[in-house]
């Protein structure tokens, strides 16, 4: 009976597989993760493209958050422009513009030059001093 064979220390050959095993596993991982991060990244360039004919039909204009998960949209779709209001499963139209409403934005006020007084100079102003 040869139990030499049975108990003896593994051969050079088995310890090499080992290494070679694990490169192999750590670079299966390596790529899966990479293919993962390539079709997330696909995907969210995806979301952005235009779908089917509606392409160039519906334009959102400007988008407001009014909280973590609330927001409004202003959308043009053809030639009117709905206001809608986003939240957790709840979609509403809040106010449909007439078709020739001007929704730009308001022009800012122009600067008179004035300077308004800042805190410092008010403190100094109420002490006397």
């Amino acid at each position: 009976m040869e139990s030499g064979h049975l108990f003896g220390a593994p051969t050079a050959s088995a310890a090499h597989s080992t290494g070679g095993g694990l490169a192999s596993v750590t670079l299966a991982l390596i790529l899966i993760v990479a293919l993962i991060w390539g079709i997330a990244w696909i995907f969210r360039r995806w979301r952005g493209l235009p779908m089917g004919g509606a392409q160039g039909r519906i334009q959102v204009l400007a988008q407001h958050s009014l909280g973590v998960k609330e927001r409004c949209v202003l959308v043009r779709i053809g030639a009117t422009d709905i206001l809608i209001g986003i939240a957790p499963g709840n979609v509403r139209t809040l106010h449909v513009f007439p078709e020739g409403a001007s929704t730009d934005a308001p022009p800012t006020p122009a600067s008179d030059g004035s300077k308004l007084p800042n805190f410092k100079d008010l403190l100094m102003r109420s002490l006397g001093k």
